[in-house]
């Protein structure tokens, strides 16, 4: 065996699951498919904050240092999850792809990029925005105006001045339409 546990991704989830790990004697990897630490935040949109002040967003051991604004901004989190990284000494490898995990007599062979690696145990922290979730909704295929799934938006610009139907009534929903409402007529469902 290579290792006792291979963490596919590198953001918060994997990041607080290596704190734990390094707590044991367990060896374990940190596979991150991105050129630099950050997870999704890195392709979030230019105004993403998160939803809860710092003193509420701080992953295992390490407060996230106050922020400049009421809600840490996307800068602050990627900063503060590099610095996490570095401050725990996470064994992270980057960029590495992994094809393909296969179950093996004695733990797991996972297919990467750099190679094949074996391990005892998998957790699979790569979280939703490379394959965002897009509902089937009736006449979504006959529409012939922008679909954009929050993953793929950076800016209220390119909506400027058009009309606007925001689906989701989660967190990032409520944030764009808050950011889009400025420069397009807007609706909510």
């Amino acid at each position: 065996m290579d290792y006792d546990v291979i963490i596919i991704g590198g953001g918060q989830s994997a990041l607080a699951c290596g704190y734990f790990l390094r707590r044991t004697k367990l060896s374990f990897v940190l596979l991150d498919d991105q050129e630099h630490s950050g997870g999704a935040w890195l392709h979030a949109w230019d105004s993403l904050t998160l939803f809860s002040p710092a003193e509420y967003s701080s992953l295992p051991g390490w407060l996230m240092p106050a922020s400049q604004g009421k809600f840490p901004s996307k800068e602050e989190v990627i900063n503060y999850l590099m610095e996490y990284e570095h401050k725990y000494r996470l064994p992270v490898e980057r960029p590495v792809k992994v094809h393909a995990v296969n179950r093996v007599k004695e733990g797991f062979s996972v297919e990467t990029s750099k190679g094949t690696i074996q391990s005892k145990a998998v957790l699979s922290a790569t979280g939703t925005w490379q394959q965002p979730f897009i509902p089937e909704l009736p006449g979504r295929d006959h529409f012939h105006g922008k679909q954009l799934h929050s993953a793929f938006y950076s800016s209220p610009f390119s909506l400027k001045g058009r009309k606007v139907l925001v689906i989701g009534e989660g967190n990032s929903g409520a944030q764009l339409l808050a950011e889009i409402s400025k420069v397009a007529d807007i609706a909510w469902s």
